[in-house]
């Protein structure tokens, strides 16, 4: 059999395909896990706070990644820090 060469083109599949099993685990991970596997009695996660004090607050975009409403997740972040005082 004869050596198979690989143009630069061949290569960029591998590429566009780790890319697209990143962004659908991406999405499975912000609309299935967030939305129906954690119930409002849960402790807020991180995705949240991450969107609560990134995205939504600066930018005022209003993007809830997960089932808690802001004042819940305000007062987790505030807690945290709170704690966090706490031990210094």
């Amino acid at each position: 059999m004869p050596k198979q060469d690989f143009s630069y083109q061949d290569m960029l599949g591998v590429v566009a395909v780790w890319c697209s099993f990143f962004v659908i685990i991406g999405i499975i991970t912000v609309t299935c896990v967030n939305f129906y596997c954690i119930h409002d009695h849960d402790d807020v996660t991180v995705l949240e706070k991450v969107s609560a004090t990134l995205w939504g607050r600066r930018k005022r975009l209003g993007v809830r990644l997960g089932v808690h409403n802001r004042a819940t997740i305000d007062e987790q972040i505030a807690l945290k820090k709170f704690k966090s005082d706490l031990k210094d």
